[in-house]
């Protein structure tokens, strides 16, 4: 469909003694279809508006729940009924390689409906001639193995510049920076490695070339290097710079980044490889807000860049890794809508905002209020130096920067029982995770807990992907959520740790009480490094000042 149809609109004029043909209804209903999808295309955008998720059902099938979408041309696609599918009979689907990752795609699609004879067409005679009577307007599933180009992505060329350094269709790298900047402010460089499992272990690095910014770590060579174990088949890596201040009479420079000569350094397996491409990537600074330039970038747009559509339109429900198994292929992993492409309803989007609102004049009231309590109360305690004192007990060592003594990560426990061996031998339902490095040190005294998670990675998240139900954290009792909208999917299980602090390392160990066909469950823990009582008094200086305030209030 040529997306220069929609304009100029064109409507019937009717009057007395005109003559209707084909030409005249088929108009009638082009000028309020065209309107109707341009009004969509120019104030919704194109995505998800409710439903669409896909899940795997089996390891060779996937199922796709109902919903409705909009397409880049502001078409209405809509998914009635739920659908499962065998990937392998999905169009577009090649068996040259399974160890890959796959996109599952959506598009609009017409189809002739009731069949009947027509008059007109039937001049010669032959009463096979036929016309359908409706229109069907339905969609089409397909798969790509190669993922969106990161400027065709919806509106995403407004906030960041994503460049590519590689790409082969087993492995890609990308880098991200922000478009609009103000002197001073600090950003991240973001570099993005999506792969295979079963693609080897994946090493990059590379020194910085700036102009008009600085690194703020002092370093300026960024390195990735996949773990060990390799069970993530995506990586976000990023370095913090700063925008320099503007040069004396400047209202407006340009910052670059790019990556000195020869200094790029990609390995993948036991290979280098030598093809990438030259990054550098430019950032404007200003004193003006960023996001008061985004919007006059969004507003200043021409029609055509506003209607501009790839050339077969469609949306990416799915990504879906594949992994070789003899001469066939396994479903490792599906990861719903992985490019947030979602239309949010006005009317929730307000609710988010005034959400955000109160929480942000929440934070202000909660640090003023505690900016008040000291200061009144300091006055009035009987204990005015103790606090200072007893900081002064723990000797020169300072104190753990908050990214210190917090980390998080996810692991995932194969629940596949082994096979009984003897008749009489119990059902297995304990499984247990690989040794884990929390990184808060050795010998420390380590809290965890831990809670049932379907998030794939932890970067950040945009606002809209907080309504994919894979964002949940299931942890506690989950039968007090039976039978509401909170109902968990996962088998009801009891979580275990043991820690072994000499090596800095811990263990997480699972009880299913109840069957299921799941065969693995994805953690999320967290481990918070505790002040220890060492003998020298080194005790938690929050009870301390608990009790500092409690009896300053008495007092008073």
């Amino acid at each position: 469909m040529n997306r220069s149809r929609y304009i100029p609109f064109e409507r019937n004029r009717y009057f007395y003694g005109k003559l209707l043909t084909v030409r005249d209804f088929m108009s009638e209903q082009t000028y309020f279809s065209d309107k109707r999808r341009l009004t969509n295309r120019l104030l919704f955008g194109s995505g998800v508006i409710a439903g669409l998720q896909v899940v795997a059902v089996d390891d060779k099938s996937i199922s796709i729940e109902t919903g409705a979408a909009l397409d880049q041309m502001g078409r209405e696609i809509i998914v009635p009924s739920p659908l499962t599918v065998k990937l392998s009979n999905v169009d577009g689907f090649l068996n040259n390689d399974y160890a890959k990752n796959v996109y599952l795609c959506l598009e609009y699609n017409e189809k002739g409906k009731e069949p009947v004879h027509t008059v007109a067409g039937a001049s010669g005679g032959s009463e096979d001639v036929s016309e359908h009577n409706r229109i069907l307007e339905s969609y089409r599933l397909f798969v790509r193995e190669q993922p969106p180009a990161p400027a065709l992505q919806e509106y995403d060329y407004l906030i960041e510049d994503t460049s590519i350094w590689y790409d082969d269709g087993q492995v890609r790298v990308l880098q991200s920076v922000p478009r609009y900047i103000e002197p001073g402010q600090s950003f991240e460089l973001k570099l993005s490695i999506e792969k295979t499992l079963q693609t080897p272990h994946i090493s990059f690095e590379y020194e910085l070339e700036m102009v008009q910014a600085e690194s703020v770590e002092g370093d300026e060579k960024l390195i990735f290097s996949e773990p060990t174990d390799g069970a993530a088949t995506s990586y976000l890596k990023s370095i913090r710079l700063r925008a320099l201040p503007l040069a004396v009479g400047e209202s407006k420079q340009n910052a670059s980044i790019a990556a000195k000569a020869g200094t790029a350094r990609l390995v993948i397996g036991d290979k280098l490889i030598y093809e990438l491409s030259h990054i550098k990537q430019t950032i404007e600074v200003s004193e003006e807000p960023a996001q008061e330039r985004i919007l006059d970038t969004f507003y200043s747009r021409s029609l055509d860049r506003a209607i501009e559509t790839p050339v077969e339109p469609c949306l990416y429900l799915a990504k879906i890794n594949l992994l070789q198994m003899g001469a066939s292929y396994v479903i490792d992993s599906v990861d719903s809508l992985p490019f947030n492409d979602y239309v949010i309803n006005p009317t929730m989007l307000y609710k988010l905002i005034s959400a955000a609102e109160k929480d942000d004049i929440s934070h202000k009231n909660a640090t003023a209020y505690s900016e008040v309590k000291e200061s009144v109360l300091a006055p009035v305690s009987p204990f005015p130096d103790i606090k200072q004192e007893f900081i002064s007990l723990l000797g020169p060592e300072a104190p753990l920067p908050p990214e210190q003594q917090v980390s998080a990560g996810i692991t995932e426990i194969s629940i596949v029982p082994q096979e009984l061996k003897k008749w009489y031998q119990r059902r297995q339902k304990n499984f247990y995770s690989e040794e884990i490095e929390h990184g808060l040190g050795i010998g420390a005294a380590v809290f965890l807990t831990a809670g049932i998670s379907d998030e794939q990675e932890t970067s950040d998240i945009p606002v809209p992907e907080m309504w994919k139900r894979s964002n949940l954290i299931y942890s506690g009792a989950q039968d007090v959520f039976a039978g509401s909208e909170f109902t968990s999917n996962y088998p009801n299980i009891s979580i275990g740790f043991i820690q072994d602090s000499k090596k800095g390392t811990f263990r997480i160990g699972i009880r299913v009480h109840q069957k299921t066909e799941r065969i693995r469950i994805r953690i999320r823990w967290w481990a918070v490094k505790a002040l220890e009582d060492n003998g020298s008094g080194q005790l938690a200086l929050e009870e301390l000042e608990n009790g500092i305030n409690s009896a300053a209030t008495t007092t008073a």
